[in-house]
């Protein structure tokens, strides 16, 4: 061991308390190099996995594509594999209100669809079908293969995919599916019969097919390219664009997703640069009484390169403790961060989610990724290197007489290094003094400390603006929601369809009243809600692809706050000739150029009749579906005034605190017995809306946490080595008659200085990027945000933290300072 390796490890063992900061900011810095990366990638490996495991392996599929398109594609060699599916009818279900499709599939489809046959083999002729038991207790059949059964169907008519007459047909059963949890949970399964049947019973020239297909030359593309490419045959054979489905979720798991990986490679730069500037400023205040020490050095013969090798062994020393401890601890609770995620924040019910436990549970081992340990290793040691690129320039630059003078605030051409006073001298000049001596350091210190709060309030906005109680009142405006429940297209059951529903309207006055009188209901806002459609449209046939939606005075109210242009109070609105259109029918109409103040000619569906009138553009809004709906709101006694028919769609009923359950049990019997009437209610969605993001925000204010631990470690380090450096300053000050009250009183105040500077930089920053960061989610959609909600609690919290922090730090470095003597404090460093 060379004389520079035994100097290093000696200050080591020397500078224990410094050297314990530094190793816990390192280790810090590594455990979120490693655990972040092992979480993030050990849940989409298992996410991966599971979907190979469960999805089926197409890259794509054409919906509603023709027998002509359909047998060119067959013959295309773009794809590398490629079949047709045809769902030509439905099974019937007597008095319920459910569909069991029966589809014809060719070999290829039934490969690409994963579909394996428990027992028996695919059909052939057109009096062959596939089922499964549950299928046939579902519809009060039973049968094995080779069994002959006579099957209820529902013919598919037309492009719009309405259920036609009712029809009868014995088929020999040819093979058994299995059944899955779900299925029989949720009464969801599905029949295979030929392409035979399928020629038999629908016309020619009516074939509606879906094109399954794999491409060719794609190994080793971009998820993004590839859907390009899908989106652009499509288009090439005519394909509409909301026909055109991409398999995203196996493109994801097979082929290289350039935003999921950059978007991880963004994260990992922001945990190292923070981890950079922290750790590099703890070495930095460290350096002001250092550097005097490696001035005796060079004085007695040590070059610069030995000054900095010494700076440079002595990190490294404890950095190879730090970062193997933070790398260990990082797996250890990405492993557990994970676990918890998929245990306690995501959907149970979630068949991916079940299969991602499997793999966990029995394959652990697969989520530990070497590569993510050694890359986490290589950060860190990346990151300590850089960190005292800065403290080995500022040991190895100057000569032997300055460095044994350094105070850290000299700099080149400084005016021979003169220092102003003042005449008259008291605290607030003390602290400003000290604070000035070296600005640098301050500046860093509160650099470090505004950067980690800035990332919490950003954070901390997109965590409030996402909040379960904001999701949940999309879906459920009132505290019980009570509406309709239809169904369209079914010939076989036109009585389900919402308008003949409303001409013998279930939510009567009586049931109102009947709800109204319940013990705890506060109120019952009545919406209303029928089919319409623009009377202008190109194409007759998407005529009724909207609905208006009547709402209350009180729905009014609340839909001023969403407004994007227009007036909430226009007269149109009051006159009742005047709508607030949503922003997604700009979207759906971009052709019309909607606009506040035109006029809008729409066909009114009431019950058999349709009313065309005409209304004023008061308003575009940007609303909740459980306010205006989803195309079209207006008062909703204008609405039923235009109509004969009862139009009553859903009641929103508000109950008082603490009643919520009674209530809803009571209004479940009052409709039990009513077919096309259904109930949610807001605490179901709560929690429901609570379990889907609750994981996010626990591990982002646990990853903001951390980055705070390290921001207070760099805090501390800088009071305690302010005070250390200037232990003779203040023994001398104390010794002319400066009392120990004083000197807590400045000590304080530059802990006063540091919070201030934090919080301005963290509130103002932080709010603007906090802003920005919705405004993108609202854009993105992310997580059904629409809201902006100022983190108020959490920036409280977080004043109240950096002030208690800054406080303690400071009562405990002025009462270990008292421990020494104002004798020894004076002639420290003597």
């Amino acid at each position: 061991m060379n004389i520079i390796t035994t100097t290093a490890l000696a200050n080591f063992k020397k500078n224990k308390s410094r050297n314990i900061l530094i190793g816990i900011a390192i280790g810090l810095t590594s455990f979120l190099l490693t655990a972040v990366p092992t979480m993030i990638v050990g849940q989409i490996g298992l996410q991966f996995q599971a979907v190979n495991k469960l999805y089926a392996p197409f890259h794509g599929m054409y919906r509603n594509v023709g027998d002509a398109a359909a047998e060119e594609m067959l013959r295309d060699d773009t794809f590398a594999n490629v079949g047709v599916r045809e769902d030509p009818a439905y099974i019937y279900c007597e008095g319920e209100m459910s569909s069991i499709n029966m589809m014809a599939i060719d070999p290829v489809v039934a490969e690409l669809s994963k579909i394996k046959l428990k027992e028996g083999r695919l059909p052939e002729k057109a009096d062959e079908i596939v089922v499964s038991k549950g299928l046939l207790d579902h519809i009060g059949l039973s049968g094995e293969v080779g069994d002959r059964v006579n099957i209820p169907f529902q013919v598919v008519e037309g492009s719009e995919a309405g259920l036609g007459r009712l029809m009868r047909k014995e088929f020999t059963i040819t093979g058994l599916t299995e059944d899955v949890r779900q299925a029989l949970e949720q009464d969801i399964y599905t029949s295979i019969v030929s392409g035979k049947f399928a020629e038999e019973i629908i016309p020619e020239g009516e074939h509606n097919y879906r094109v399954y297909f794999q491409l060719a030359d794609v190994e080793g593309k971009a998820t993004e390219e590839i859907e390009r490419r899908i989106e652009l045959i499509g288009e090439d054979y005519g394909v509409n664009e909301q026909d055109i489905v991409e398999n995203t979720e196996y493109l994801m798991a097979n082929y290289v997703d350039r935003e999921l990986y950059s978007g991880m490679a963004a994260l990992i730069v922001v945990i190292a640069l923070a981890g950079v500037l922290t750790i590099y400023s703890v070495y930095y205040v460290s350096m002001l009484d250092k550097v005097q020490e490696y001035g005796k050095l060079r004085a007695i013969g040590a070059t610069r390169r030995q000054i900095r090798q010494i700076v440079f062994r002595e990190g490294f020393a404890v950095a190879a403790i730090a970062v193997p401890v933070g790398v260990i601890s990082g797996t250890a609770a990405g492993i557990l961060l994970l676990r918890a995620a998929l245990y306690y924040g995501a959907d149970m019910d979630n068949v991916l989610v079940e299969q991602m436990k499997v793999f966990l549970e029995h394959g652990g081992g697969s989520v530990i990724k070497p590569w993510v340990i050694a890359l986490a290793v290589v950060l860190s040691i990346a990151t300590v290197y850089l960190s005292l690129l800065g403290p080995m320039k500022i040991a190895g630059r100057i000569s032997p007489v300055e460095a044994i003078r350094y105070q850290g605030r000299q700099k080149k051409g400084d005016g021979k290094g003169r220092r102003r006073g003042y005449t008259d001298i008291n605290i607030g000049r003390l602290t400003i003094s000290n604070l000035g001596r070296n600005k640098k350091r301050t500046m860093i210190t509160i650099a470090t400390l505004g950067i980690t709060g800035i990332l919490f309030v950003a954070a901390a906005t997109i965590c409030s603006s996402m909040s379960p109680a904001v999701r949940a009142r999309s879906v459920v405006r009132g505290d019980i929601e009570v509406g309709i429940v239809s169904e369209s297209g079914n010939e076989m059951h036109p009585e389900r369809e919402l308008q003949a529903i409303q001409q013998d309207n279930p939510m009567t006055d009586e049931l109102k009243g009947q709800i109204s009188s319940l013990e705890g209901v506060i109120s019952v806002d009545t919406a209303y809600c029928t089919d319409t459609g623009l009377a202008d449209a190109a194409d007759k046939a998407d005529n009724f692809g909207l609905q208006i939606q009547g709402i209350s005075d009180a729905a009014m109210e609340e839909l001023k706050d969403y407004v994007l242009e227009g007036d909430m109070d226009a007269k149109a609105l009051k006159n009742g000739s005047g709508i607030v259109i949503s922003s997604n029918m700009l979207e759906w109409f971009p052709q019309l150029s909607l606009k506040v103040g035109e006029k809008l000619a729409l066909l009114i569906q009431d019950g058999d009749g349709i009313i065309e009138q005409e209304f004023e553009i008061a308003a575009i809004a940007d609303a909740p579906i459980s306010l205006m709906g989803y195309s079209i709101a207006m008062p909703g006694k204008s609405l039923q005034s235009y109509c004969g028919t009862d139009i009553t769609d859903c009641w929103d009923i508000m109950v008082e605190d603490g009643k919520e359950e009674e209530v809803a049990k009571k209004v479940s019997e009052l409709i039990a017995d009513q077919e096309f009437l259904e109930m949610a209610t807001y605490q179901e969605e709560y929690k429901r809306s609570e379990t889907e993001i609750g994981y996010m925000m626990y591990a982002c204010y646990g990853l903001l946490f951390v980055f705070g631990l390290i921001g207070i470690l760099n805090l501390i380090n800088t009071i305690i080595n302010s005070v250390h450096v200037r232990k003779k300053e203040l023994g001398m000050l104390q010794a002319i008659g400066m009392s120990e009250r004083q000197t807590m009183r400045m000590l304080q105040m530059e802990g006063l200085v540091y919070t201030a500077g934090t919080l301005l930089l963290s509130l103002g920053i932080g709010s603007f990027a906090g802003y920005g960061l919705f405004l993108w989610a609202k854009k993105e959609g992310f997580m059904d945000i629409r809201t902006y909600q100022y983190p108020f609690m959490p920036v409280a919290v977080l004043i109240c933290m950096i002030a208690a922090v800054q406080l303690l730090i400071t009562y405990l470095v002025n009462r270990n300072f008292k421990r020494q003597s104002l004798i020894d404090r004076i002639r420290f460093a003597e």
